[in-house]
């Protein structure tokens, strides 16, 4: 806020302030209106140590965005439509001559004659493959046509009619072989016609059938005079001009003796989980697949883990790292140095890094046991050697050690989601226990009349509601009568079925499952102690403190400008004081003269 050094006097004439005082008027005011906004000077200061909170809370929110994310592959199964890296599978190909193939038969490369493709569903195993046969799609074609834009009557072709896999097409007496070719793949009988031209007096229309496969085959039933005239048919019902018989697909399977045969080159109801695409046929090779956990898959999202977490373990670190103020006065932190939501998140994180999990065998029950584990820096780091080892005798443990797990003791009961409040129950030596769940039967949609869940068998028997869970059509969610809170269940019982007791399911969550509900509730929830709700709070003291810096600047331009006018009162009144003096000093030397 600038001080005007210009005031205006009366009769309209304008004054530097000082002037006639010789008082240094601007320092003064400036001074005088420092002081008057030094609140608002606090204010600002406050302001700017939110927003630099703000900034870092908000780089805070995207490294444990980028972390809970990385947890989120390695948690398991949280839903129906939720897949697990563990269950990821990968598939190797070679080919070799089959046993029975004759003397200096050469294999060709497995990737040339065929292509696999595998699902979670897929079991870990090796199988074997021979193309014996591809699938082929029928081909056929008309005989010659010598202009291809003349109508075909003048050409000497028969009009009418005639079926193409028991669709009618007309050929009328202005169609050209262009019109014809039209009408053939707009008459919605599985084909296509293309044309054709050998010269510029030799054309030919082929008609390819849409899928391929011997039941495909292109059908003109009987025939009729005018497909007899344009080639399609032999005058006998037959087809006259076949380029291509329509075929099957034939494979041979893990030497079962069987041949096994399809319409299509494709194959996904053979081997579980598996996808066969057939490039050619190659009979007396055979091609050996090899279907594999994807260890390399697991582990690379060990490794954006491990980075997920130092990463936001180096910004906490920095945090709380000393520094000298640019003017080398004061030591600072980092905004969050001492933030009470931030030390509350590391707290439990960081515990959770050493925590033994539930039911998980010696060797493998915590991160240190199978090579990860927090070196001198406290940053988690990978013994390579010990993690592979692991990977490749005990995926089951390591899977275990990181997911949600959900058993059950009835296969009518699936997992269809939880919460972060959901617990397992443990014994006295932390392992696992079941909960029991009771269900008093179904009515005659297949939905659940009424259900419980209990921690001790036989105590709800019957089913009956008890304020331990909710019941929606064939869902039950555990309430918060219970430690399996916000566990979600679907019960597929059937029609009017009896009530069933003490049906028991199994909870435990792994490190990254608790890691990723901890964090979520960090970054997600709106309740006390989260970020959201940290930078909510500022962004509120900010707006009230910004209001409140400009009422104090309103006030203050208010107090500049009568302070203004008053020392521009005073500037001319000694202004008046001084032009009096210099008259009556003029006065007084005259009448000296004058004597």
């Amino acid at each position: 806020m600038e001080t005007n050094l210009f005031t205006q006097l009366t009769g309209g004439n304008s004054q530097i302030l000082g002037l006639s005082s010789g008082i240094n008027t601007q320092e003064i005011v400036s001074a005088m209106v420092a002081a008057r906004r030094q609140p608002a000077v606090q204010f600002e200061a406050r302001i700017s140590q939110n927003d630099a909170r703000l900034a870092a809370f908000s780089e805070l929110k995207g490294l444990v965005t980028s972390l809970k994310s990385s947890l989120d592959t390695l948690r398991g199964e949280t839903g129906f439509f939720a897949d697990s890296i563990f269950d990821n599978k990968v598939s190797f190909t070679t080919s070799r001559p089959t046993a029975t193939a004759p003397g200096g038969h050469i294999a060709s490369a497995a990737d040339s004659i065929l292509g696999i493709s595998v699902t979670d569903k897929a079991q870990p195993g090796i199988h074997t493959i021979e193309v014996v046969q591809i699938a082929r799609s029928h081909q056929l074609r008309t005989d010659s046509v010598s202009d291809k834009t003349a109508t075909l009557d003048s050409l000497g072709f028969t009009l009418g009619t005639f079926d193409v896999n028991g669709q009618t097409v007309t050929l009328d007496a202005d169609d050209t072989l262009f019109d014809l070719r039209d009408k053939i793949n707009v008459s919605g009988g599985g084909v296509t016609a293309t044309i054709v031209s050998a010269s510029a007096t030799d054309h030919f229309l082929v008609i390819n059938a849409t899928d391929t496969g011997s039941a495909n085959a292109i059908n003109f039933g009987a025939g009729t005079a005018t497909s007899d005239s344009l080639g399609f048919t032999d005058g006998v019902g037959g087809i006259k001009n076949e380029l291509q018989t329509a075929a099957d697909s034939i494979i041979r399977v893990d030497n079962l003796g069987v041949d096994v045969i399809r319409s299509s080159n494709t194959f996904d109801d053979v081997i579980e989980g598996v996808t066969i695409d057939l490039f050619k046929a190659e009979p007396d090779t055979e091609i050996e697949i090899e279907i594999e956990n994807d260890l390399g898959a697991v582990k690379e999202n060990v490794l954006v883990l491990v980075d997920t977490f130092n990463a936001l373990k180096d910004f906490v670190d920095d945090q709380r790292v000393e520094r000298i103020r640019d003017d080398g006065d004061k030591v600072e932190f980092g905004p969050l140095a001492f933030d009470s939501t931030l030390r509350s998140m590391m707290g439990q994180i960081n515990q959770l890094v050493g925590q033994t999990v539930a039911g998980q065998p010696s060797g493998a029950a915590t991160l240190g046991q199978i090579g990860i584990d927090l070196n001198a820096n406290f940053r988690l780091e990978v013994d390579d050697d010990k993690f592979d080892n692991q990977l490749l005798t005990n995926l089951s443990n390591i899977r275990n050690l990181f997911e949600f797990n959900f058993q059950t003791s009835d296969s009518r009961v699936s997992l269809s989601g939880f919460d972060g409040n959901t617990a397992g129950l443990v014994d006295g030596a932390g392992d696992p226990l079941p909960y029991y769940l009771n269900v008093s039967g179904t009515d005659g949609s297949g939905n659940i009349i009424s259900a419980n869940i209990q921690t001790s068998a036989g105590a709800g028997s019957g089913g009956a509601a008890d304020g331990s869970t909710s019941v929606n059509g064939k869902g039950i969610t555990a309430l918060d009568a219970t430690s399996a809170n916000g566990l979600k269940l679907l019960f597929n019982g059937g029609i009017s079925q009896p009530f069933v007791d003490d049906i028991e399911i199994t909870v435990t969550r792994g490190i990254a499952d608790q890691m990723f509900s901890i964090l979520d509730r960090f970054v997600t929830d709106s309740g006390g102690g989260t970020i959201a709700t940290n930078e909510q709070n500022l962004i509120s003291q900010n707006d009230s403190l910004t209001k409140r810096i400009s009422d104090i600047d309103a006030r203050v331009e208010l107090f500049r400008v009568r302070t203004i006018s008053r020392f521009a009162a005073m500037e001319q009144a000694v202004l008046q004081a001084n032009n009096m003096r210099e008259s009556l000093t003029q006065a007084f030397e005259g009448l000296s003269n004058q004597g």
